[in-house]
């Protein structure tokens, strides 16, 4: 009886000594945003690879229109698709 009491002891410890690495591994990586690339503090391999997201996204070419009253500004992309819903390109016109 002995034996198998000193098996489970032993066998908690193993767990618990690898539970307690695997954690302290992941501790030292560091936390996101602390000079690591990602967060804006460097170049991560998507932007060397595809460039800015801003491009993608059409946040470098802006374009402002008048939408229901609204001055807006959407990327240049957009521009057609709110020009089809009778909005019009440049500010709103201001009012009394």
């Amino acid at each position: 009886m002995k034996k198998s009491g000193s098996f489970r002891v032993a066998l908690v410890a193993l767990l618990t000594a690898s539970l307690f690495l695997s954690v302290a591994a992941l501790g030292a990586m560091g936390a996101p945003g602390k000079g690591k690339p990602g967060k804006g503090k460097g170049k991560t391999a998507a932007t060397a690879q595809y460039g800015p997201a801003g491009k993608q996204y059409g946040k470098t070419n802006k374009v402002t229109l008048c939408h229901k009253g609204k001055t807006i500004t959407v990327g240049k992309p957009a521009a057609p698709a709110h020009l089809r819903h009778d909005d019009t390109p440049g500010a709103c016109p201001r009012r009394p």
